[in-house]
């Protein structure tokens, strides 16, 4: 908007001037009264089509075609300005959209975040941080040069909708976050997310502990409830705030040089069906297996040798960078070989 205001001043700046020079220019070579001189102004800038309202001279009808020509001009110049300013508009955002569609229709197991309020804006950041790609949806986005720039992509409607969702490329997603402040809304996306894509991983934000298991029976795989979580991370940052400090660097990347990722052992991994013994993990890629969750939901954290390693098991696993990328690859872990 600033800068068709930039141009719109310009506009007026230029109809005062005339005003201006016109009135004092018919008082000065014609010695008409002010009103009089300021009124023959305004019709001879505006084109009308009224007569001169006393007689002229051929110095005052000089002078007038003078004023004529340049309001003329004037009025194009105002009228070129403003279209070209709403033209060009137009249709940088319409390349834009376009651009933007492109590349949302070229992605795979990428993430969707709805609703870019104060939690999907923490949701999207965090991605965008990680370098995952990710597809933000919103009734009405206001940045969209800025979120761009950080690699998140923008879709503009309401994510209930069949089409908003396929515009966002669900159908290819690896996972959406219901972000949105209200629980029945969440309902519907988390319901319209699950019948476009069964396989989609659907994390939902709750209000209220009530509406959680609302949530779970649309479709949700997880349910938080950011006050909750919040009064828990609180309590333990009172109770064990080196614990959370450190849980928190390590959950981060590029801060320190170790991290916790999980990893998932595919049914084409070199690790499937062997044991934890068998696998030379640590030996071979030097990262440490925290954990490992079964599909069915079973967790085994006290791993001894003989723990067998099955296709769909996600191994928590604390390494640096380097040492989780090379356990990726063992497991043949797309998500995060990509």
């Amino acid at each position: 908007m600033s800068g068709l205001l930039q141009r719109l001043i310009i506009v007026s700046s230029i109809f005062f001037g005339l005003l201006v020079l016109g009135t004092v220019g018919y008082v000065l070579l014609e010695d008409w009264p002010l009103l009089d001189a300021f009124y023959m102004t305004v019709i001879t800038i505006s084109t009308v089509g009224f007569g001169e309202i006393r007689a002229i001279s051929d110095t005052g009808r000089l002078f007038t075609a003078v004023l004529i020509v340049s309001g003329v001009g004037a009025a194009a110049y105002t009228f070129s300005s403003v279209a070209d300013y709403i033209v060009a508009g137009e249709l940088r955002g319409v390349l834009r959209r376009q651009r933007m569609e492109n590349r949302i229709r070229k992605l795979e197991n990428h993430y969707i975040v709805c609703g870019y309020g104060r939690v999907g804006t923490q949701v999207a950041q965090e991605l965008s941080h990680s370098h995952v790609e990710t597809v933000l949806i919103d009734r009405a986005i206001e940045r969209f040069g800025e979120l761009e720039a950080v690699g998140i992509l923008t879709v503009v409607g309401d994510a209930s909708e069949d089409a908003v969702l396929i515009q966002a490329g669900i159908e290819h997603a690896a996972g959406l976050c219901a972000c949105l402040p209200d629980d029945a809304a969440n309902v519907f996306v988390t319901l319209t997310a699950r019948t476009l894509n069964p396989k989609l991983t659907i994390i939902s934000r709750a209000n209220t502990q009530e509406n959680e298991r609302k949530l779970r029976i649309a479709g949700a795989d997880h349910v938080i409830n950011p006050y909750l979580i919040s009064g828990h991370r609180m309590a333990r940052q009172l109770m064990h705030p080196n614990v959370v400090e450190f849980m928190d660097v390590v959950m981060r990347r590029g801060q320190v040089e170790m991290s916790i990722e999980e990893i998932r052992v595919s049914d084409a991994s070199a690790l499937k069906d062997k044991t934890i013994a068998e696998c030379h993990i640590r030996q071979r890629t030097g990262a440490n297996i925290l954990a490992v969750r079964r599909p069915g939901g079973k967790t085994f954290t006290s791993l001894g040798g003989e723990f067998v390693l099955m296709a769909g098991d996600v191994m928590i696993v604390l390494g640096t960078p380097q040492q989780l990328e090379s356990l990726a690859g063992v497991a043949d872990d797309q998500r995060q070989t990509r």
